[in-house]
């Protein structure tokens, strides 16, 4: 048995007898010693039928649809059938609805997130279904899964098309050797039949390994529910299939891919022989091969990893705020030296323009600022289109990619939309294709494939990630006194007008920011990110906390304990902590004594007017203490906090449980109701809702907020002119 993990696809005509055959060869790969895992590829989910005694198991794409992320396990698709041979189905739709290889891809990457790897099969084996003219049916084919292929034929002329047809798949992989083991006959009693296929086996440069009779065996041991090798150990049949498990167990020779065209096919099959195409008997015995010992059966190399980094929509099967391919574009354009390619239709890349000018203009109008984000023409589409979306986009990227070259951009980054992630593009054969014409520009590919992996956060943290591992260099140590700001908003307006407030704030106590991770940033400036001694958190939700986990985890980077700070007491303690950290506490009290004179002034002059007002808290934020900060301080009477389920976090903190009434969970048909009986001076909530009384006094609370000793202040300036105003609106009555 070869030390190496042999990981075999089995393509064919569809009812060609593939699964027949895979179950069998599994069967007799256990009898050998062999830990095997056999993979159904096929709608029909028939695959593993006679090795699991006619069970049905729960195929994969069916426990995707019916387990939410965090309940996922192994064993609950994985069932044990005979010899011991691991089972897998998985599954598909039903006939005529959706893209059924769009499911091969989801089921396959379900089995690397739970780590399948780590069994330590010696040979896993791929049932595949028909032809392989979808991306989705090709996925065996690459590199991170099947490392060489069996094609099952008869000698059927469709047969043989099939068969030639996944000779022009297994073509397009070949970028790191062959990779065909052989042809298989499971013959049908046709006329001729065995000289055909020796013709075209021939034709093709490649070897008959196993020939499989009709015979009623087959038929027997169906109906037995058995394989060959259990129901007839003593047949020819389960000789073959003995021979053939041997053959790959030992690590058999792999042949390039040689096609035919077909003109040249359906003179081969049908006995008129080319002289320009077909090879003599004699040289079939030393066709071009790479031998096992030079190229062994491996798996991929590359590491795979559960996600362990999720937004709250994934991790909870929510509802969507946005698609992932806006989240990681939005991300990626962060880079100022770098072009983003959106490989998907044009409309996608508008869409994500769209979004950024729209913000623009918001800030523009709320600030009077222009937020430097990177042109408009660096956000390029590949294009897709009806037809590019059923042949496959690869050229439509590889133009694309050319195109962006020609700007010089320091890195060209790939963001993949649904299209391409249904059509299961191949974004690396792509890649390989241009490498030579980029002249070195570094190409990142960010698979967010739109919405089919999350919503737009779950795209900004997967880019995060990904940008993260291929920039930091973890080899730096920290340089001077400087910090990194982490996990800014890529769509709040005062995301810039906050960032020059901390700066003048560190600025006043000496430190630096040495980089934005990610925000207005070049490649440069992320690959020296680990020269700051700390690490500042803009927001402590779940995304600011997802990303500074995964910081921590992979570069052992310190934070502060505490994000941007809103408010004098906050802003207080931030200060005071980074401070101590450089050794600039002295500093920081004399700023903090300055601005507290202030901030009391302020304060005194607030309080005649709101001074024992009693305020109602309905909302989804979940840190409201600069909030509740500012109205004890100026004496106000907080009668009940209602916490609302929130789309993007889930963590209240506050230091004022027990002190101040809150409830949770609240209800959003609660408010109205708590309004009427509470009946509070003033109401904050995110938002006014429909069906409030018109009489009630309601003002919001930023989910953006104004970082620095002022932020509340700001805030109860205007509750002091809610106050004022009437109760109700005049204009609500003039008809």
């Amino acid at each position: 048995m070869s030390d190496k993990a042999a990981h075999i696809a089995i393509y064919g005509k569809g009812g060609i007898g593939k699964s027949t055959i895979a179950a069998n060869l599994a069967a007799s790969m256990s009898h050998a010693g062999a830990r095997v895992l056999q993979i159904g590829c096929d709608p029909k989910q028939d695959s593993t039928r006679i090795l699991l005694a006619g069970r049905r198991i729960t195929t994969v794409l069916e426990y995707l649809k019916t387990t939410q992320p965090l309940h996922r396990r192994l064993e609950d698709v994985v069932e044990t059938g005979y010899g011991g041979v691991a089972c897998v189905e998985a599954g598909g739709p039903e006939p005529g609805v959706g893209c059924a290889g769009r499911g091969i891809l989801s089921a396959f990457d379900l089995l690397e997130k739970l780590d399948i790897a780590a069994r330590g099969f010696d040979v896993t084996l791929y049932d595949v279904l028909g032809d392989v003219v979808c991306g989705g049916f090709a996925v065996p084919l690459r590199d991170d899964y099947a490392e060489i292929v069996y094609i099952v034929t008869s000698g059927e002329f469709m047969a043989l098309y099939a068969a030639n047809n996944i000779l022009r798949g297994v073509r397009n992989f070949e970028a790191n050797g062959p990779r065909v083991g052989g042809i298989i006959l499971n013959r049908r009693n046709l006329e001729d039949e065995d000289a055909r296929v020796q013709r075209f086996a021939e034709a093709v440069r490649l070897p008959i390994v196993a020939s499989f009779p009709r015979s009623e065996l087959f038929a027997d041991a169906e109906r037995a529910i058995q394989p060959i090798i259990a129901a007839f150990p003593e047949s020819d049949l389960a000789d073959v299939f003995a021979s053939l498990a041997c053959n790959i167990l030992s690590g058999p020779t792999r042949y390039a891919a040689n096609p035919l065209a077909p003109d040249e096919l359906e003179a081969v099959v049908l006995g008129v022989r080319s002289t320009e195409r077909i090879l003599p008997a004699a040289e079939l015995t030393n066709p071009p091969r790479l031998e096992s010992a030079e190229k062994p059966i491996v798996a991929s190399t590359l590491p795979v990893r559960p996600r362990r980094y999720c937004s709250k929509g994934v991790r909870d099967h929510a509802t969507l705020f946005g698609c992932a391919f806006n989240g990681a574009a939005h991300t990626a354009l962060q880079l100022s030296d770098a072009v983003v390619v959106a490989h998907g239709p044009r409309s996608c890349a508008f869409l994500s323009s769209l979004g950024t000018v729209s913000f623009l203009r918001r800030t523009w109008r709320r600030y009077g600022t222009n937020s430097p984000l990177p042109p408009l023409s660096e956000l390029m589409s590949s294009d897709m289109d009806e037809r590019v979306v059923i042949f496959g986009g690869s050229d439509c990227l590889e133009d694309t990619l050319r195109r962006a070259a020609r700007h010089a951009p320091s890195i060209i980054f790939v963001v993949t939309t649904c299209s391409a992630g249904i059509i299961g593009d191949d974004i690396r054969v792509s890649l390989s294709r241009v490498r030579d014409t980029l002249n070195g520009i570094r190409v990142v590919t960010l698979p967010a494939d739109g919405d089919l992996t999350g919503d737009y956060s779950q795209g900004v943290l997967d880019a995060t990630t990904a940008i993260a591992e291929r920039f930091i260099d973890p080899d730096l140590a920290p340089e001077g006194t400087a910090v990194n700001l982490v996990a800014e908003k890529n769509m709040v307006h005062q995301t810039d007008v906050n960032f020059d407030a901390v700066r003048r704030l560190l600025q006043e106590i000496g430190v630096a920011v040495n980089c934005r991770f990610i925000r207005h940033c070049t490649a440069s400036q992320l690959i020296g990110f680990q020269k700051a001694s700390l690490n500042l958190l803009a927001y402590d939700d779940l995304f600011g906390r997802t990303v500074r986990d995964f910081l921590t985890a992979r570069y052992r980077v310190p934070f502060a304990s505490a994000p941007f700070p809103i408010g004098f007491r906050q802003t207080e303690k931030w200060l005071l902590e980074i401070a101590a950290e450089f050794d600039k506490s002295d500093r920081a009290k004399q700023i903090i004594a300055a601005h507290r004179e202030r901030y009391e002034r302020q304060i005194e002059a607030l309080t005649p007017s709101l001074a024992s007002k009693r305020v109602f808290i309905v909302t989804q934020n979940r840190h409201i203490d600069w909030v509740l900060d500012v109205a004890l301080d100026l004496g106000m009477e907080i009668v009940r906090v209602g916490v609302l389920d929130s789309a993007w976090d889930d963590e209240m903190q506050t230091q004022y449980a027990g002190r101040i009434p809150f409830v949770a969970p609240y209800t959003r048909e609660q408010r109205t109701e708590d309004l009427r009986e509470l009946r509070p001076d003033l109401t904050l909530t995110d938002f006014r809702w429909n069906g409030a009384p018109d009489d009630a006094r309601i003002s919001t609370i930023p989910f953006s907020f104004d970082v620095g000793f002022y932020g509340g202040v700001a805030l109860a300036e205007r509750w002091r002119d809610i106050l004022r105003a009437p109760a109700k609106e005049g204009w609500r009555h003039d008809l």
